[in-house]
């Protein structure tokens, strides 16, 4: 599918049409690096000191870089919420962030944790947001980012600089229904959101109570032991997962229960299965016609023309959308002459989103830009992602002081990729 138009007219210095242009699935993969931050594009960039401790206490912060170039007018330290949003300050507000630089928490890591509802054994995203302008004004880029652990018990935490994979854990106790008496083996498997089954330990318990001490997991992600019931009725089971790389890998928690009857009773079962059908579709739908950016000065700007996400799967694999810029061609006075892709950047924008769906970041143009890599307008990791996502972004094109006056014409490729980890 492809949306191209020939250039139309000039206006002002020089005129520049957009074409939006080639919506093809299955073109580009996101790196591994990409899967593991949810805000900030940096991660790594900001510390804590102490790295790690009771959570009772207030560390400093401090940064190893400046805002980037555009966003050096004021920055801010914030929490981020499971749903990506980023409303709890953090610190008081910095202004100028030309350099490096530093700050002291307004609360305690453990009161952090409580505004995040983050629960003991959890990981949180703490994120620097820089702004164009002085005291949190004009456009915000969220840039430096690091990851908490907390413990089980929530009386400690360590900083990571990547969010840990999720794990799953399933359990199941045998047989069941059981009589009073009868030994029940309870069985709990792990699975990290990659497949594998990391080293750790399972705590088992009934009624909330615990069944013995934690049972280490083989290399299928499979621990089990025994117990007993003294009473009928329906017990209440869960394994609680403790990965031995908490940096790595979050904890995960199974509930289930066993049914208990009295002795002397008689009972059987029959097994049950289904398989459920993948069903849905993905679909990308890039509105037609030519975006034309308006210049001003040294300058052009203009909006992408709506781009629309809709994703109905039931296997909910992820997705990305991407976008990269061609060179700019001239005609008429300025044939021969050309205005490099690069020199185009953007700011994700979107009217709405579907579950789970994060838009990219701003992308400025000249350094990077749109042109030599092409840069995420939305994604969603696996398990996320369904609905409709409408798409869009304000585009500007810096021009370069030797462009020839006249016309040019580019185009701007629009990818998804139909899964992600």
């Amino acid at each position: 599918m492809s949306w191209r138009k020939p250039a139309l007219r000039r206006v002002g210095r020089v005129a520049l049409l957009l074409g939006v242009a080639t919506a093809a699935v299955g073109g580009m993969i996101l790196g591994a690096g990409a899967a593991r931050a949810s805000i900030g594009k940096d991660p790594g960039t900001v510390q804590l000191n102490p790295a790690n401790g009771p959570t009772s206490s207030t560390p400093t912060w401090s940064t190893t870089t400046a805002c980037a170039a555009g966003f050096q007018g004021s920055a801010v330290f914030r929490e981020v919420h499971s749903d990506g949003t980023t409303t709890n300050t953090i610190s008081p507000t910095v202004n100028g962030t030309t350099a490096p630089f530093s700050g002291t928490l307004q609360a305690s890591i453990a009161q952090i944790q409580s505004a995040g509802g983050i629960p003991n054994g959890g990981t949180q995203e703490l994120v620097v947001i820089c702004f164009s302008g002085p005291s949190l004004t004009g456009t915000s880029d969220p840039e430096m980012d690091l990851f908490i652990n907390y413990s089980a018990d929530g009386s400690t935490y360590s900083t990571n600089t990547f969010q840990p994979l999720s794990t799953t854990t399933t359990l199941t106790g045998s047989p069941d229904p059981a009589t009073v008496g009868q030994t029940v083996t309870l069985t709990a498997t792990e699975t990290a959101a990659d497949g594998t089954h990391p080293a750790g330990s399972v705590q088992f318990q009934a009624g909330g109570s615990t069944i013995g001490a934690p049972v280490a997991v083989n290399a299928s992600g499979v621990a089990s032991t025994t117990t007993t019931f003294a009473a009928a009725g329906t017990q209440s089971l869960s394994a609680v997962f403790t990965p031995t790389n908490t940096t790595s890998f979050f904890s995960s928690t199974s509930t289930a229960t066993e049914t208990v009857q009295p002795l002397g009773s008689n009972s059987g079962s029959e097994p049950l299965a289904v398989s459920v059908p993948a069903s849905g579709s993905f679909t990308l739908t890039v509105a037609p016609g030519t975006v034309t950016l308006t210049v001003s000065g040294s300058g052009a700007t203009g909006a992408l023309n709506p781009i629309t996400v809709a994703d109905t799967r039931n296997t909910t694999p992820g997705w990305s959308v991407s976008g990269q810029a061609a060179d700019f061609t001239g005609s008429g006075t300025a044939a021969g002459g050309s205005i490099p892709g690069n020199q185009l950047g953007w700011a994700p924008a979107s009217a709405s989103l579907g579950t789970g769906v994060t838009l990219g970041g701003t992308v400025a143009p000249g350094s990077p830009g749109l042109g030599t890599t092409a840069a995420v307008l939305a994604s969603a990791h696996a398990g996320s992602g369904s609905g409709t996502s409408a798409l869009g972004a304000n585009l500007t094109l810096a021009i370069p002081a030797a462009a020839a006056a006249g016309s040019y014409t580019s185009s701007l490729t629009v990818t998804a990729v139909t899964s992600l980890p």
